[in-house]
C-alpha cells in the first residue's frame, strides 16, 4: 500500500530528526522528606559560607522554616535557597567546579519555576517545574517535593544552575553532586568529617602541649 505523507507531516519529521539529542538527562525522586543522593558528595548547603570553587550570584533569599516568603521544603529544618518574584529579578546562579552530575532537593515545586542547567560549551539545558507534575505548589506532598537529578551526556560537562521564579517561590537545599575527574575541587565536609577534624585538632594540641611541659622540665 502506498502512503501519502502530508508536506507538513513530512517537515516536522525531518525537523525532529535534526534535532541534537539532548545534553542533560533528568530524573527525580520523591521527597518529604529529602531522600538523599546516594553516589554524589554534597557540594553546597547553604548553612554557611560556600567552598572555594563555588560562587552564589543573582537575587535571592536565605531562611529556615516557612513564612511569608518562601516555605520549607518539605521535611527540612536547616537554612535554604529561594528566589521569588517577590525579590527583584527572581534569579540565582550557583557557579560550581565542572561536574558530570548535579542534584539538589527541590520544595514545593510549582509550574512558574524553572531551572537552567548550564554546561561548560556555553550551552544551556531548561526545564520548568511543569515537567514535574502536579507541580501546584504543594508543600507536604511527596510529589511535589522531589530531589532531581541532572546528568551531563557524553563530553558535555555541568558547570552551575541558574534556579528562576516569576512566583513566590522557589526553594532549594543540599546541592549534591559528582566532581568531573573523580573529585577535584572542594565540597562541604560532612558533619562526622568536621567532628573527627576537632578531634583531630585536639590531638594535635595535645600532644604540643606534652612536648612543651617535657621540654620545660629538662
Amino acid at each position: 500500500m502506498r502512503v501519502k505523507i502530508l508536506p507538513i507531516i513530512a517537515a516536522a519529521i525531518a525537523a525532529a530528526m535534526a534535532l541534537p539529542a539532548a545534553a542533560v538527562t533528568v530524573t527525580s525522586v520523591f521527597g518529604a522528606p529529602d531522600p538523599g543522593a546516594p553516589g554524589q558528595v554534597l557540594l553546597v548547603d547553604f548553612n554557611g559560607p560556600l567552598a572555594d570553587g563555588y560562587t552564589l550570584s543573582g537575587d535571592f533569599g536565605l531562611q529556615t522554616g516557612t513564612n511569608g516568603n518562601a516555605a520549607a521544603p518539605a521535611g527540612n529544618d536547616t537554612q535554604y535557597l529561594y528566589v521569588s518574584s517577590a525579590i527583584p529579578n527572581g534569579s540565582a546562579t550557583l557557579s560550581t567546579f565542572d561536574l558530570t552530575a548535579v542534584s539538589f532537593y527541590w520544595g514545593s515545586i510549582d509550574d512558574y519555576n524553572s531551572v537552567d542547567i548550564m554546561l561548560t560549551d556555553g550551552s544551556m539545558f531548561s526545564i520548568a517545574g511543569d515537567a514535574l507534575p502536579p507541580a501546584n505548589g504543594d508543600q507536604g506532598l511527596p510529589s511535589t517535593n522531589r530531589r532531581v537529578f541532572f546528568t551531563a551526556v557524553g563530553d558535555e560537562l555541568i558547570s552551575g544552575i541558574r534556579f528562576n521564579s516569576t512566583g513566590v517561590a522557589f526553594e532549594v537545599d543540599d546541592v549534591y553532586g559528582v566532581l568531573a575527574g573523580g573529585g577535584a575541587g572542594a565540597t562541604v565536609p560532612e558533619p562526622e568529617t568536621w567532628a573527627m577534624l576537632l578531634a583531630g585538632f585536639g590531638f594535635v594540641g595535645a600532644a604540643a602541649r606534652r612536648r612543651r611541659l617535657r621540654t620545660v622540665s629538662a
